[in-house]
């Protein structure tokens, strides 16, 4: 049994608020600490690996609602309407965030990894293609 515990101290402490493993085992979280008046301080992503070594943490801007782990990527939903894509390694955005117009609540990525299904607050279903671009003709 392994604890995973982000690095530093906080006071209060920080609060677990999503989590979600990848396919090879690794772990992310998303923790949140109180109400500061900083924004940009109030949260942060952490990468773990399968046996619960801490290898990467990110601050983040936002607050996350949805959490999804492929082979290479993270992908985000936030509260504050966006879409984000991060690698999985070293939790680094990956792609410019998709703006969304409402918060999201819900994140997959289909099966042949060539699109996103991002369910929103409002009850919509949007698609985002993920595939890669085509090669240079």
């Amino acid at each position: 049994i392994r604890s995973l515990r982000p690095p530093g101290e906080s006071s209060p402490p920080a609060v677990l608020s999503h989590l979600a493993v990848g396919p090879e085992g690794q772990v992310v979280a998303q923790t949140a600490v109180g109400q500061r008046a900083c924004l940009k301080d109030r949260f942060a992503l952490h990468l773990y690996s399968v046996n619960g070594k801490h290898l990467s943490s990110v601050l983040l801007d936002e607050e996350v609602t949805a959490m999804c782990l492929t082979e290479d990527f993270v992908v985000l939903g936030t509260m504050q309407c966006g879409l984000e894509i991060r690698d999985l390694q070293s939790l680094r955005a990956a792609v410019p965030p998709v703006p969304m117009r409402v918060p999201v609540h819900s994140v997959s990525v289909t099966k042949e990894k060539s699109h996103i299904l991002v369910g929103l607050e409002d009850g919509k279903l949007i698609v985002v293609g993920a595939g890669q671009p085509a090669e240079g003709s």
